[in-house]
């Protein structure tokens, strides 16, 4: 229940996307809706917004502590092609993923992903993508109304 709990609602995120070799960061502007599903078992996330150097994004992820494996599973299909399947046990207020492997279009890349939760209202949300271009780093925070 904790993680519906930590997630549930409309969370406006502003953060940067720092790219290998780009001169400064990028703005990043999201909402993310979260609605409850499975009979309060699990959330919806709907994320939407613009990353300056790709445009429009959408994803969509599926959250909720499985019990049978001890851990919250984040799964996210989003509008660039990427499937991913996070999958870590809750420490104290934080989320910090398993790095996780996958490849699109080809390409190789790994992830680190991360949600901590300072307060009721607010997460900060770091992503750390690494290829053989270098590392893309998405962070900032989100504020809930």
């Amino acid at each position: 229940m904790q993680t519906v709990n930590r997630l549930l609602g409309h969370w406006t995120f502003h953060g940067t996307d720092t790219e290998p070799n780009a001169k400064k960061p990028f703005k990043v502007a999201l909402t993310i809706d979260c609605r409850p599903t499975a009979l309060g078992a699990a959330v919806v996330c709907d994320l939407k917004g613009r990353v300056a150097d790709s445009g429009s994004v959408e994803a969509t992820a599926v959250v909720a502590y499985s019990p049978d494996e001890h851990v919250v599973r984040w799964m996210e299909f989003s509008s660039s092609g990427e499937y991913h399947d996070h999958r870590r046990q809750w420490k104290g207020n934080a989320l910090e993923f398993e790095p996780l492997s996958y490849t699109v279009l080809g390409k190789r890349f790994t992830e680190k992903f991360s949600l901590i939760f300072p307060s009721n209202a607010e997460l900060r949300l770091k992503a750390i993508t690494e290829s053989t271009d270098g590392a893309s780093v998405i962070s900032g925070t989100a504020t809930r109304r």
